[in-house]
Formats: structure tokens, C-alpha cells, sequence
């Protein structure tokens, strides 16, 4: 049996636990999800529809069903996978075997660093790549089921439904398992290594999420005062506000006016002729997750690359 295997078997046996728990995790989630997507957005189609059948009388009680509540748990779920991950993976995947000794063991047994570390990369990347992928297979599903029945649904651009829905979610459980992994290679004890770990990652992924929509050139409308802000709340907004007669875009004055009329006038002292909007379009959806992706994955490979620096220098 080559010393690969025999680290692999011996990594399964360390965090079959974790596995066990995280494999709960998803079956949970995914059920829920599924129900979701099932009885639940059912039960929601038919308040809807009793609402709209009763909107003309006087009093009018309906229950709308736990649809929406559920997926907005279920959501949040799913996003706040990856800083589970770097709870893991700081505390237990590298940081507990050194402090330990475990991971010294190993390596007097024929099992190199390099190899040691390999396996234990490898290994949660796999079970976090199909797993995760699944998840948001499943979200999908259950953020789409409105979509066919009455009622409103959750807008693809919203923050969380935006990342749950993509590949993002996938990028960002694989970024905080690097994170957790070099962490723990730099501070060799298990306390410490968590609590930086969720917070690196943590700052990780809020700054792919701000980074996001300047990843991608976005649209600008412009329409007559009139017609108000052009696609306003209709995808991830970057900004708006007032095109003066230059072409200039500013901010819109304030108006503390009730008359749409004196606000206007106000405006067009300013030399405004109109609104605009700067905004990613749902056009815009794809590019945005797989360049986001793309960037969660380059830093991925650099916490990597990183933690086999770190490991090489230590161990000579």
C-alpha cells in the first residue's frame, strides 16, 4: 500500500466526525430546500391566490405559509457555509495535528510535509466541491419554484440569494479551507487558529462581494424626469442620481417638497434634465459569478501556494 493511501486513510479516520457532521449538514439543508421548493412555495401560491380573491372585502385574513421564511433561512445557510469551513479547517485540518504532534508522527513514518499537507487539502476540497455544488443546485431550484405560481419572489440581485444561486458559494467554501489550512501551518494552535481564521475569511469574502460589481463594466439608462429613476431596484445598483444639461451625472438634490411639480422645478434649477441609473442588468448575472469565481479561486491558489511555502520552510 503506497504511503499516499495510507495518509488518506489516516485523514479519514482523524475528521471522519467533521465528515459525518458536514454530511448532515447538507442532507438537512438540502431537504429543506427541497421542501421549500415543494409544499412549502404550494402553500404560498395558494395564500396568494385567496388574497388576491379577497383584496376587495373588507377584512380579509390569509395565511401566506412558511415559504418565504424558510428560504430566507435556507439562504442564509448556504452563505454562511464557507465561514463554517474556516472554523474547521483552522481549528482542526492542520493547526490541531501540530499542536498535537500528530502531524510529526507522520512524517517519521514516511508520509513527507508535502504529502501530508496534499492529502489534507485535497481531500475536504473534493467533498466541499460536490456538496457545495449540490447545494446550490437545490437553491436554485427552491428560489426559482415562485417563478410559475403567484406572488412575489426573491430578485436574483439581492446579496445573499445572488451568491447562494452561483458558483460563488462553491469558490468561497474552497477559499476558507485554504485560509484555514495556512492559518493553522502559522499559528499551531487550535483557539487561535479558528477565531483568525473566520475572521480572514470573513474579510475574504465581504471584500469579493464589494469587489464584485466592479469586476464587469455595468449599464447606464437615462430617462426624463417624468419617468422617474430607469430600471431603478431592478439589479445590482452601482449608482444614481441627476444628468444635467452638460451631461454631467451628480447626485439629486434634496427636495423636502409634497408637490412632484415644486421638485422638478427644483432640479431643473439645477440644471437638470433627467435621471439616471448605473446598474448591472440580469444579463450581467453570469459574468459576474464566474469573474467573482474566478477571483475567489485565484486567491485560493495563493493561500495554497503559501501554505506549502510555510510547510517547506519549517520542515526544512
Amino acid at each position: 500500500m503506497s504511503t499516499l493511501s495510507v495518509s488518506a486513510r489516516w485523514t479519514f479516520r482523524l475528521h471522519r466526525w467533521a465528515l459525518v457532521v458536514w454530511a448532515v449538514l447538507v442532507v438537512a439543508i438540502g431537504g429543506l430546500l427541497l421542501w421549500t421548493a415543494g409544499p412549502l412555495a404550494d402553500e404560498a401560491d395558494r395564500g396568494w391566490r385567496q388574497a388576491e380573491a379577497c383584496s376587495r372585502l373588507d377584512r380579509c385574513v390569509v395565511d401566506m405559509g412558511l415559504f418565504h421564511t424558510m428560504y430566507g433561512f435556507m439562504t442564509t445557510a448556504v452563505v454562511l457555509l464557507p465561514i463554517l469551513v474556516a472554523a474547521w479547517a483552522g481549528a482542526s485540518l492542520t493547526a490541531r495535528e501540530l499542536e498535537s504532534g500528530t502531524a510529526l508522527t507522520a512524517w517519521t513514518q514516511g508520509v513527507s510535509p508535502v504529502r501530508w499537507l496534499a492529502v489534507r487539502l485535497a481531500l475536504p476540497a473534493g467533498v466541499l466541491t460536490v456538496s457545495a455544488t449540490l447545494l446550490v443546485v437545490l437553491h436554485r431550484y427552491a428560489w426559482a419554484a415562485p417563478e410559475d405560481r403567484a406572488g412575489p419572489y426573491t430578485r436574483w440581485w439581492e446579496p445573499f440569494t445572488f451568491h447562494a444561486n452561483g458558483p460563488t458559494a462553491v469558490a468561497a467554501c474552497l477559499t476558507a479551507l485554504a485560509a484555514g489550512a495556512l492559518t493553522g501551518l502559522l499559528v499551531r494552535r487550535t483557539l487561535p487558529a479558528l477565531g483568525i481564521t473566520v475572521a480572514t475569511s470573513a474579510v475574504l469574502l465581504g471584500g469579493a462581494h464589494w469587489l464584485m460589481p466592479h469586476l464587469r463594466t455595468p449599464v447606464t439608462e437615462v430617462a426624463p424626469f417624468q419617468d422617474g429613476y430607469p430600471h431603478m431596484f431592478d439589479g445590482v445598483q452601482l449608482s444614481y442620481g441627476m444628468v444635467t444639461r452638460t451631461g454631467a451625472h451628480i447626485p439629486t438634490p434634496d427636495c423636502t417638497a409634497t408637490d412632484m411639480d415644486a421638485c422638478l422645478r427644483l432640479y431643473e434649477q439645477h440644471g437638470g434634465t433627467g435621471f439616471y441609473n448605473t446598474f448591472h442588468p440580469a444579463s450581467h448575472y453570469w459574468p459576474l459569478q464566474l469573474t467573482t469565481s474566478a477571483v475567489l479561486l485565484l486567491v485560493t491558489a495563493l493561500l495554497t501556494a503559501a501554505s506549502f511555502a510555510v510547510l517547506r520552510r519549517r520542515t526544512g
